[in-house]
């Protein structure tokens, strides 16, 4: 399975903790730009098909998250209103040098990169124009400190190389069953990136009451379901946001944006530009 690229730029601006790094496709007209936002530990590579497509009309933009692909890391773990903050500089920075165009923004999050678009939207409301949200990562209070504790036990680089065995065979389980080998050592290459922080953004995600956040929200948003890790979670949240369509995806797991790319694009062009 090969990921389709063309177009698609990379560059990196000055951030709170060094540079970040994204990818970017610059259509110079059309409807607001579009922020792509990865789920944990991956990168802005996820969505290279997905911005293949949506690109074609509009600005897509995929930071990798500080600490994450090859952006630099911040010393610490940093909370999701941090890195909420850090994506909305990322945005300003590029309208402030002509790259995009100033004005609000549509945001698509993708596990941790959804509870990141929610904060994003209640940092700066007038910022965000529109969210997707694909799979909620949404707990009460009890389960995320009870998910924090399970951290702990999270293997870092091993000397025998055994947290490769592990992690394989972790994606194994989740991914869904028409991605191919080459496009898993691809997506286990960027896994392995951060190294010891890869649990940072679970981390971020745990300490975050995105539940009170979703319920929040005023904004017109997507929620998108796709049979992942996350489908009950979501099914059991979405209805918490006030202004949102749902939309179910049975059958559909880890790999959903390059499985089926034109579905995926549709429903977001649909919504956004509606």
């Amino acid at each position: 399975m090969s990921k389709a690229a063309a177009g698609i730029r990379r560059a990196y601006i000055d951030g709170r903790w060094g540079q970040i790094h994204l990818r970017t496709t610059e259509a110079r007209s059309g409807p607001a730009p579009l922020l792509l936002l990865h789920p944990t530990p991956k990168s802005g590579w996820i969505y290279e098909g997905l911005m293949d497509n949506l690109g074609r009309d509009r600005p897509t933009i995929a930071p990798d998250t500080p600490g994450y692909g090859a952006s630099d890391a911040p010393p610490a773990p940093a909370s999701i209103e941090d890195l909420a903050a850090e994506m909305l500089h990322v945005m300003a920075q590029l309208a402030a040098d002509g790259r995009i165009p100033s004005g609000p923004v549509d945001v698509l999050g993708y596990h941790t990169g959804s509870v990141i678009a929610a904060a994003m939207a209640r940092l700066a409301p007038s910022r965000v124009r529109r969210l997707v949200l694909v799979s909620l990562a949404a707990y009460d209070a009890e389960t995320r400190a009870a998910k924090r504790e399970n951290l702990k036990t999270w293997r870092g680089p091993q000397e025998d190389g055994s947290h490769l065995t592990a992690l394989w065979q972790l994606m194994q389980s989740l991914f869904d069953p028409r991605i191919d080998a080459d496009w898993k050592h691809a997506s286990l290459t960027e896994n392995l990136r951060s190294g010891k922080r890869a649990p940072w953004g679970y981390e971020a995600v745990y300490r975050y009451d995105f539940q009170a956040a979703l319920e929040a929200l005023t904004h017109e948003t997507l929620i998108l379901n796709p049979e992942d890790d996350l489908w009950v979670p979501t099914r059991e949240n979405a209805p918490r946001v006030k202004h949102a369509r749902y939309v179910e995806l049975p059958g559909l797991g880890h790999g959903l944006f390059d499985l089926e790319t034109d579905r995926i694009a549709g429903l977001v062009r649909d919504f956004l530009d509606r």
